[in-house]
Parts: C-alpha cells; structure tokens; sequence
C-alpha cells in the first residue's frame, strides 16, 4: 500500500480515537442529556408520575367514598331501626292503654290476653330505645320520663290481669290505674313522636349528606378525568414534537452515515446503498459505466509538515476541485484518508473516462495554498475500471480500479492507468 495511504489512515484512526474519548466529555454528555431520546425518557418519567399521582389520587378518593358511603349506610340502617323500634314501642304501649280501658268497660278478660298486647318473646321498651340512642344526648334526655311512664302502665295491667285472674270487680283503685291517666298517655305518645320525628330529620339530613358527598366524589372524579386528559393532551404533544424531533434526527443521522464529515461527499456507504441504481442507470442509457480509484501522492508529508488542519484543507481543496470536473449525473466518494471514488455514471467510451483521469491528474498537480503563505504541492494517481460484464458489482469494479490505482503508483504516481489496459 502507498505510503500515503498508509499515513491518512493512521490520521483516520487517531481522529476516530479522539472523536471517541470526546464522546466522554462533559460536553458531550450535555449533548446527550439534551437529545431526542433523552426527551422521550424525561416524557417516559414525567408520564409515570403523573399517571402514579392520578392513581393514587383515585384510590384515596374510592377509598374516602367507600368509608363515607359504608358510614352512611350504618347511620340509615340504625335511623331506621329507631325509628321501627319507636313504632314498636308506640303500638305496645297503645295497646296496653286500648286493652285496659276495654276491659274496664267491658269487663271482658280477653281483653287483658298477653299475646294481644305483644307478640314478641321480649316486648320494646323505653331503656332499650334509649340504649340505641345512646349517641345522640339530647334525643336520650328527651326520654328520660318514659321508662317511669312505661312501667307504671306495666304495673297498672299487671293489676289488672291479678284481678281478672281472682274473679274480683274490674274496677281497680285508682293509684292501679294512675298510668292509664289520659295526660299521661298523651306526654307518652307525645315523646314517641317528638323522637321519631328527630329521628327522620337526621334520617332525611343523612341522605342528604350522602347525596352531597356522592355529587362531590363525583365532582372529584370528574376534576381528575379532566386532568388525566390534559395530562394525556400534554404529553401526546410533547411525544409528537419528539417524535417529529427524533424523525428529523434519524434523517440527519442517515444523512451523515451516508456522507464524509469533513468533505461533504458520499462514502462507502452510499455506493454500497446506491449500486443498483447506478448500474441499472447505465445499462439504461445504453451507454457504458467507469469507475475511478483516486488517490492523493506525497499527502503524508504534508500533514508531517503543515500538521492535521494543512491536510484537511489540502483533502478539501482536492475534493472541490474533482468536483468541479464532474456532471452533476457522476458521483464522487471519500474512502476515508486521501482515497476518492469517483463514478462516472454515463461514458461514451473508455476514452471519455481517461479524459477525465487525466484532468483529475492535471487539476490536483496544480499548487495548493495554505494559511500562512504556505503552499502544498501533490499529486494523484488514477486507476480506471470500465463497466461492466453480466453479474458485475460494484466490489469487482473497485478491485479492479485499485488494482490499476496500484500500477499508476508503481510506475511513478502522477499518472492513471486502467484495468486490462496498457501504459497510457
């Protein structure tokens, strides 16, 4: 290999080192840390905490709702039971009323018959109903008088069944029958009332408060569907923008992978990916397909001279030159180093290819200005590979044009030749 080739190289590789321990820098890591894909993991984050805050908020408030509803199932369910317990109580002292006043009347002891007064095994009571209230003071004050009122109805039919069992006169003594007095009944059922009134006012104030609470809960909910929906609105914008972003950035990325950094010209890469068209288009035209091997003579001492920078101007200069020989139809590549390709997509002949060969010799021999009043002067050799037989590539085209590359550099640079052909 031409010493030359050997020294671009070595400068390719200690660029690619450099280029790779930059990637550690700090500047670099700020790169990095404000790309497209570290916005889509910022959007990854921001979307799990706030889907994390959103679900926590809805579990307190089911869990909030659960209680408060189970809450206020129980205070209706116990308001209802006072409330059945009060008729309870109001219906069996009624009936121990209604029984004794007939049987006085009527001196009929069917009347005094326990199982018509109350068919249960254990009759209400005053203390129970109190017991069930016992939550609510003032209710619990308020029936206070009603065990007394209750037992002394209790003693008085008790009286009353003893003498209808003894056969005596139904009339009874008046402090037997002091229970039955008609104020006393009517304080009775007036306090029965009162507490079952109180009783469907906070039954009714429950159901309301319960109401009230499912219209919040569902207010709530409604609040937290909303900003579940500005949270998806906002990060669904912020995804397309990085998705827009990261769209642009894979087309610059392919863009780069498919060009030279320092030039701007095609790589490798871009023949490889454009091989077919190339040759089909030839084939086309029905004309015929040359491929150019280029490379730079006397460059390393240039960079040992000058130092990197001279270089890469010396490879920009040479690249603008070669271009401007070129028709906007052909194609010229960097290798990498000072090695160029250049494809000629529609040639009459093998004649038209060494013309140009020949130019690229002439136009890179000329002296190329430096900074600082210096000047480079190199060289090219050309090697030249016409295409093609059936099942060519584009690889057996390079193979061959560097072959012939290596016989212009053998034979004393500065020179072309082409494959299969004789010193020109």
């Amino acid at each position: 290999m031409p010493p030359g080739r050997l020294a671009a190289m070595a400068d390719s590789s200690v660029a690619h080192d450099m280029n790779f321990m930059n990637l550690n820098t700090p500047q670099a890591q700020t790169k990095t840390d404000g790309s497209v894909f570290a916005g889509f993991k910022r959007v990854l984050n921001k979307g799990t905490l706030i889907f994390a805050l959103i679900i926590v908020a809805l579990l307190v408030m089911i869990l909030y709702q659960y209680e408060r509803s189970a809450e206020a199932v129980r205070s209706v369910d116990h308001t209802r039971q006072v409330i059945a317990y009060i008729d309870s109580l109001r219906t069996y002292l009624l009936n121990l009323d209604t029984a004794a006043r007939k049987y006085v009347e009527s001196q009929d002891p069917a009347y005094l018959d326990a199982n018509l007064i109350c068919r249960r095994s254990q009759c209400p009571s005053a203390e129970q109903l109190i017991v069930l209230l016992n939550a609510d003071s003032a209710q619990s004050a308020r029936l206070e008088p009603l065990p007394a009122l209750q037992s002394a109805l209790e003693t008085g039919f008790s009286a009353l069944q003893q003498r209808a069992e003894a056969g005596s006169d139904a009339s009874a003594p008046e402090q037997e029958l002091s229970g039955f007095d008609k104020s006393a009944i009517e304080q009775i059922h007036r306090i029965l009332i009162e507490v079952g009134r109180e009783e469907l006012n906070q039954l009714e104030a429950r159901e309301k408060t319960r109401v009230e609470d499912q219209s919040l809960s569902s207010a709530l909910l409604g609040m937290a569907g909303m900003w579940t929906g500005l949270a998806l609105l906002g990060l669904y914008r912020e995804t397309h923008r990085l998705i827009k972003a990261g769209i642009h950035a894979e087309q610059t990325i392919r863009q780069l992978s498919l060009h030279d950094p320092l030039t701007g010209l095609a790589n490798r890469r871009f023949l490889q990916e454009n091989e077919k068209h190339l040759i089909a288009g030839a084939k086309r035209s029905r004309t015929r397909m040359a491929v150019l091997a280029v490379d730079l003579d006397d460059f390393k001492p240039v960079n040992d001279r000058y130092g990197h920078a001279a270089g890469d101007a010396v490879l920009l200069a040479s690249a603008e030159r070669m271009k401007r020989l070129l028709r906007e139809s052909d194609v010229i590549a960097r290798f990498g180093g000072d090695e160029f390709v250049i494809v000629l997509g529609q040639v009459d002949d093998a004649e038209a290819a060494r013309e140009v060969a020949r130019r690229v010799v002439e136009s890179l021999s000329q002296p190329i200005p430096l900074g600082g009043g210096e000047t480079a002067h190199i060289g090219a050799s050309v090697g030249i590979a016409m295409c093609c037989t059936d099942g060519e590539t584009l690889d057996d085209l390079l193979k061959k044009a560097d072959a012939a590359l290596y016989a212009a550099k053998r034979e004393g640079k500065h020179t072309y030749r082409e494959a299969g052909a004789s010193v020109v």
